[in-house]
């Protein structure tokens, strides 16, 4: 008894520690999942919270604004969009289509006050994406969010940034460096978009910019604490802002970016489905021809013609018998009898034709024997009338 209580709790040991190690593997490899996982998150980012956007109130209109002067050199440069400055703008800053504000304006006050707004919003938002400082951006798929250096930024190379929206046309993307740190953009660099980003939702909140990336393009509104200088014959599809320093053109083009609004999601209500009985196919229906009814005639009774008896001729008498020469008789002579004969009436009957009777001629009497009588012809009389009665003459000896 004692051997089976201590088998049965060495088992239950064993049993425990075994579901102990189980669970031990199962954290460890939990946790060595989770630090892959960190240790794989890079500068791609990764999914968050929708950001907002930075609102740019009064300074949405405007392609270029700057505090103090806004000059350009060579050939005209083009803002399609507003342009404003405190103190002068040079004649080659065109903007066709759009208008120019000057010192005490309302619209260039207003714009300078909702730049300083813009800027601070930008500057406030919590870094939502790893950190960017040190990093060269070339070459970098970049995914919505907000991007923090605390230095500054730097895109230098011959592969552009690539801004990924990923499917939503409001996907924002939020770049900060230090209050003292510059964005630089070197030569042979640019930016680009896809997957559904937008220009009007990319903003670089610096101290400073320099575009040097001369035929190439950025995309983005930048928000200087400072001054912006653009090299020759770049195109910005967005805004350049100065808060408080000058706006330096060499022959550029400035494109300020509006966004495009998505359709909205058309909802199709379906009508239920009905499902339809399923077809019941009618057998032909069966023609049973009744059979062919013979009716067979009645039969057809033709009576004979009604055919009308010859009327006998009265008085008929037979011819005298001729007379032998007298010779003696040996028996006593016959008397003559006279024998009236009743006429029969036949009824005719109601459907039947009455046959037509046959009249019997009288034949000539031979000369009868004294023991013999004459023979008596049969006469039968007409339909409805009797015949005279008919004498039978009898020879005497």
């Amino acid at each position: 008894m004692k051997l089976s209580t201590h088998e049965a709790g060495a088992a239950r040991s064993r049993s425990t520690a075994k579901s102990v190690g189980l669970l031990s593997l199962a954290v460890l490899a939990t946790l060595s999942l989770a630090g892959f996982a960190l240790s794989v998150t890079g500068l791609a980012g990764s999914a968050v919270a929708a950001q907002p956007t930075v609102d740019l109130g009064n300074a949405d209109s405007f392609g270029a604004l700057s505090f103090t002067a806004m000059t350009n050199a060579g050939a005209n440069t083009v803002v399609n969009g507003n342009i404003g400055s405190s103190t002068s703008i040079d004649p080659g800053v065109t903007h066709p289509g759009f208008a120019a504000y000057g010192a005490g304006s309302p619209e260039l006050a207003n714009a300078q006050a909702s730049l300083l707004t813009a800027y601070n919003f930008a500057e406030a938002q919590p870094p939502s994406q790893p950190t960017i400082t040190g990093v060269n951006l070339a070459g970098r798929t970049l995914v919505p969010g907000v991007y923090n250096s605390t230095s500054g930024i730097l895109i230098d190379g011959p592969i552009a940034l690539t801004l990924d929206g990923g499917g939503d046309p409001n996907a924002v993307f939020i770049f900060q460096a230090a209050s003292s740190g510059n964005l630089i953009v070197e030569s042979t660099s640019s930016v680009t978009l896809t997957n559904g980003a937008q220009p009007c939702n990319v903003f670089w909140k610096v101290n400073s910019a320099f575009l040097r990336n001369t035929n190439r393009t950025f995309i983005g509104t930048i928000l200087a604490l400072t001054q912006i200088t653009l090299t020759e014959n770049i195109t910005v599809e967005g805004r350049v802002l100065a808060r408080n320093a000058d706006v330096t053109f060499i022959h550029d083009t400035v494109n300020k970016p509006t966004c495009t609004t998505p359709p909205a999601p058309t909802t199709t209500t379906s009508p239920p489905a009905t499902t339809a009985p399923p077809a019941t196919t009618a057998p032909p229906p069966t023609t049973t021809s009744p059979p062919p009814t013979t009716t067979s005639p009645p039969p057809t009774t033709t009576a004979p013609p009604n055919l009308t008896l010859p009327t006998a001729p009265p008085n008929l008498t037979p011819p005298a018998a001729p007379v032998k020469p007298k010779a003696k008789p040996k028996a006593a002579p016959a008397k003559v009898r006279v024998v009236r004969a009743r006429p029969r009436v036949t009824p005719a009957s109601p459907r039947a034709t009455p046959a037509r009777p046959r009249a019997t001629p009288a034949r000539p009497s031979t000369p009868a024997r004294p023991k013999g009588k004459p023979a008596q012809p049969k006469t039968t009389p007409g339909p409805g009338r009797p015949r005279p009665p008919v004498r039978r003459v009898g020879l005497t000896g």
